[in-house]
């Protein structure tokens, strides 16, 4: 059983489990090649039988609405013809939205506590040796870096920026080097929490996977049919066919519609919104508020709102992260009560034959795979139905957003897609 609380426990006991299983934690935004060579690689590197991913729902760790909902990229990842997951379920929106560290912390923990046996991630780094023994140091020296990464901050530079400038004079050049690339960075904060459970008693294999084919802003260049994310969202903003790069067929939002309807939205909500109750929005504070308000008023465009709010200390991930949450009402307070627990519980997003296998072996333990939300929330601890209900609100703001009827859009009505 996993269950919630600032130990964060986990008790597998009791449950027999015959397959092994490797979790990966990932965006899917859009799903696409390199995806499922990753998907491909971990299960064969693992000797797995099932591949569990935990997926971020509408919204995506920058802040950003997916370029396709939540729905549409699990189906995609569980039907992929080759390199597909077994069970996909969702990071709630608290953790989800969030640093990389409070993300991947949430990733982890719902996979120690769905019981992977292991868990994989990409990166840039050509030896994972070096990630692992750069984590390990980022672990025990923690408390250096942290009094560093508070000076730098006192200095008026990000959050980012202060922790890399901190981890270079702690742990030297080489590991702050890691940090200059995004999945590094995740790969980094997902090895710290594994070690995080080892020393709880719950040995988890880490599985670093190699990027293949292409970098994340980049397409490959000779002739394989690779591109990073970032590359895909910007063809796919550009209107590009991406048909190559994607193994199964997507549907697209209309992102330039979906960033206009974000800015009303964001406006309504700003203007009928006094100083205080936006400082209380997380990722809001000393004055941001105010610039807010005051560039809601002039910003044509999110984009132009976002570069308006963009400064040395504010990144433009975690403005984005900010707006976001202002839109769904996610506090400070809120947030923190519920990234300071392991989830118990995670919406079943797509499952195919060996995740359904899966979840029946697992059936009677502690966390609870939610596959019907109007049945099975009654059952549930209070802090997993509020986080529920939160990640119910951010998939309504995501159809408001995409033009769709919020009733039959709803996580209530909408069923898990099952192979």
């Amino acid at each position: 059983m996993c269950q919630g609380s600032t130990l964060w426990h986990i008790f597998l006991s009791g449950w027999n489990q015959s397959m092994k299983t490797v979790g990966i934690t990932a965006e899917y935004n859009p799903f696409h090649n390199g995806h499922a060579y990753h998907i491909q690689k971990a299960r064969e590197l693992a000797g797995a039988d099932c591949v569990i991913a935990v997926m971020s729902g509408d919204f995506t760790q920058r802040g950003e609405p997916a370029v396709a909902d939540k729905w549409e990229r699990a189906k995609a990842a569980v039907s992929a013809p080759e390199g597909a997951a077994d069970i996909i379920v969702e990071l709630p929106f608290a953790f989800a939205c969030s640093r990389a560290s409070i993300f991947a912390a949430g990733a982890v923990d719902m996979l120690a506590c769905l019981g992977a046996d292991c868990i994989s991630f990409g990166c840039e780094a050509e030896e994972p040796e070096l990630l692992r023994q750069t984590a390990k140091v980022l672990v025990s020296e923690s408390e250096a870096i942290e009094e560093a990464r508070s000076g730098f901050m006192k200095e008026g530079l990000s959050g980012a920026k202060a922790y890399e400038l901190a981890v270079s004079r702690v742990a030297g050049e080489e590991a702050s080097g890691l940090l200059l690339e995004p999945n590094n960075i995740l790969a980094l904060e997902y090895m710290k929490r594994i070690i995080y459970w080892r020393g709880r008693g719950r040995e988890i294999e880490d599985l670093p996977v190699t990027r293949y084919g292409s970098g994340y802003g980049g397409v490959s260049q000779d002739g394989l049919d690779f591109a990073g994310a970032g590359a895909l969202r910007d063809m796919i903003r550009e209107g590009a066919d991406v048909s190559r790069f994607i193994p199964v067929e997507i549907a697209f939002e209309d992102g330039g519609a979906v960033s206009a309807r974000y800015l009303q939205l964001l406006k309504g909500t700003v203007l009928r919104s006094a100083p205080e109750d936006i400082s209380r929005i997380r990722g809001v504070g000393e004055g941001l508020e105010n610039s807010i308000i005051r560039e809601i008023k002039t910003a044509q465009t999110t984009e132009d709102l976002i570069s308006a709010l963009t400064s040395k200390r504010y990144t433009g991930a975690t403005i984005r992260r900010a707006l976001t949450n202002m839109l769904v009402g996610l506090s400070w307070k809120e947030a923190d009560f519920l990234t300071s627990r392991a989830p118990a519980a995670g919406r079943l997003l797509a499952a195919g034959e060996a995740g359904r296998r899966f979840m029946r072996e697992r059936s009677g333990d502690g966390f609870t795979i939610v596959t019907n939300m109007n049945r099975e929330e009654k059952g549930l601890a209070a802090a997993d139905r509020q986080m529920l209900k939160l990640d119910e609100t951010a998939a309504d703001i995501y159809n408001l957003l995409c033009g769709r009827d919020i009733y039959s859009s709803s996580d209530r009505v909408t069923s898990p897609y099952i192979e």
